[in-house]
């Protein structure tokens, strides 16, 4: 399970180094390049977790990204998201934004097997909404909070709540 965990944010950072290359030859002066943002999380029923999101600009205030993150809670777990992000107008080096996506969860359930209860692995299809706020400390780095609530779809497929804080890489235009 780790081991898939370390090669889904393996392929994320290669893809986002890719494109940030080709975003880099396009020099786009007033939009922000690929961010690349390492966190941890914490989230409902007390787990806990890492993850990293790679966010590619698209047009104007909108953005894609991309966030795969590896929580530990009834189970180790997988999840991989793919969300929209609107930026609210920029406040000094702060940015708000909302965000809204879908993805996959893996997630835990208890069964009866044998006589004794055995956590069992599923996976279900989300869809995700909150927001947060990116604060630039320069042009290359800065801080992120996010916060999204989850919703599994299926009758055993959990909704839960996500805090992250992490560190954005990535340059700023001016």
């Amino acid at each position: 399970m780790v081991k898939q965990g370390i090669v889904v944010c393996a392929c994320a950072v290669l893809a986002a180094t890719s494109v940030r290359a080709q975003d880099a030859a396009s020099d786009s002066s007033s939009r922000t390049a690929v961010e690349i943002t390492p966190y941890v999380l914490l989230g409902s029923n007390s787990s806990s977790g890492v993850g990293a999101s790679v966010r590619w600009p698209l047009v104007s205030q909108l953005s894609a990204e991309l966030d795969t993150s590896y929580r530990r809670g009834e189970i180790g777990v997988l999840n991989l998201n793919l969300s929209l992000l609107y930026d609210f107008p920029q406040a000094g080096r702060v940015t708000p934004y909302l965000a809204g996506g879908v993805g996959l969860e893996q997630y835990g359930t208890a069964e009866v097997v044998g006589g004794s209860v055995v956590p069992m692995e599923r996976t279900a299809f989300e869809v995700n909404a909150g927001g947060g706020i990116r604060v630039r400390a320069d042009q290359n780095w800065g801080v992120r909070s996010d916060a999204r609530w989850f919703n599994g779809i299926g009758a055993t497929a959990p909704e839960r709540w996500r805090l992250y804080n992490g560190v954005t890489f990535g340059r700023q235009g001016r």
